[in-house]
């Protein structure tokens, strides 16, 4: 991300250069307030930044996809302008020759044309082929005059979305430099936590006290409504379920220190070392008893497997169920991120029995 900033700094654009100014500003004290606030939560303040963070986010693609949108229309309105065009061309190829023969024609040669009828009924007929012939060439002119319509006004429809696209195009550039600068923030947030002791220690504690939060959160949750599948038979799965996601574990079940800093922390699940964005799927199948933000553990998905079984995969980037939801094993519950993380992009993944944690070590296949 630094290097993004820096690239913008080089690209000479004034807006940009401020952009990543305010980005490197808005970090710095981020991360003063951090280090000054020994009463404030980092886990709030880390919700805060993502908060913020997802927000400007949206806002971005919102702007980025309706951009893409307006490109289309002034794609379609140049190809309706090219097609209306090519019609007025073959209007008037076709009836350029026709004007110049009623132009030599005259009225008088027209008068001429009727005089000459040797009878009556030729007199007719000349009479029904010429207004047949002027009733085609009004047609012609007509379509001509339509073609020309149809051409202005698809001219007109691109220049006006072709000046919309220029102002959307600056407002999506906005709106990714916020979010440049927002990214920034929160990794300066974590860059503190990670190398101060005592943040880090405050973090952990934290954390331990939101574990206790989320046992009592689950063994808080409402049983399935009436006429909803009982699920069962989760107890006989052990050993065999399928990885919720692609990844190493990196940090096991229980006790866990820390390397750097000798710190104890009691880990209730396992961090699986899958890549951002990779699919996150259910175990086995259940009814998903909560879908949403848990402080602590970012977008928090919990199936329940029926008997008392629980299974919990958190810091997800996105959520692709909802609660009440009945979810097969393989059903996709969200994508691999880092919200709520203090560690970065990884899974978190959790079975409980009867609202006490497992070790999910020995639950899941080799």
């Amino acid at each position: 991300m630094r290097a993004l900033l820096w690239l913008l700094l080089a690209a000479g654009d004034p807006r940009a250069q401020l952009e990543a100014l305010k980005a490197r500003k808005a970090a710095e004290e981020a991360a003063a307030r951090l280090l000054a606030d020994r009463e404030r939560s980092i886990l709030d303040t880390l919700g805060e930044a993502e908060e913020a963070l997802a927000q400007v986010e949206g806002e971005a693609r919102a702007a980025e996809a309706e951009r893409a949108r307006s490109e289309r229309r002034v794609a379609e309105a140049r190809a309706e302008e090219a097609e209306a065009q090519a019609r007025l061309a073959a209007r008037l190829a076709e009836l350029r020759p026709r004007l110049a023969a009623w132009r030599r024609l005259g009225g008088v040669g027209e008068l001429r044309l009727l005089v000459g009828a040797g009878s009556l009924a030729e007199l007719v007929k000349r009479r029904a082929l010429l207004d047949r012939v002027l009733k085609a060439d009004l047609d012609a002119f007509q379509g001509a005059r339509q073609a020309l319509a149809d051409r202005e006004r698809a001219h007109a429809v691109r220049q006006a979305e072709a000046a919309r696209l220029g102002a959307l195009a600056a407002g999506a550039r906005e709106r990714q430099a916020e979010a440049a600068a927002r990214r920034e923030e929160r990794r300066t947030l974590l860059g503190a936590v990670r190398n101060a002791r005592a943040l880090h220690e405050r973090a952990a504690v934290e954390a331990e006290g939101q574990g206790k939060k989320l046992a009592q959160f689950i063994e808080a949750l409402p049983p399935p409504a009436a006429g909803a599948p009982a699920h069962a038979g989760f107890a006989r799965l052990r050993g065999r379920l399928p990885h919720p996601a692609d990844g190493p574990i990196e940090v096991g079940f229980g006790r866990v220190v820390n390397p750097r800093f000798n710190t104890v922390t009691v880990q209730k699940g396992i961090d699986i070392g899958a890549r951002p964005g990779e699919p996150v799927r259910a175990v086995a199948p259940g009814r998903v008893a909560h879908a949403g933000w848990f402080r602590g553990y970012g977008n928090l998905v919990i199936v329940d497997h029926g008997e008392g079984f629980h299974t919990l995969v958190a810091h997800l980037a996105s959520m692709s169920t909802a609660m009440g939801e009945e979810v097969g094993a393989g059903s996709l519950l969200g994508t691999v991120g880092d919200t709520g993380s203090l560690k970065g992009p990884y899974l978190y993944f959790e079975i409980r029995e009867k609202g006490r944690p497992v070790d999910p070590v020995a639950w899941l296949a080799p």
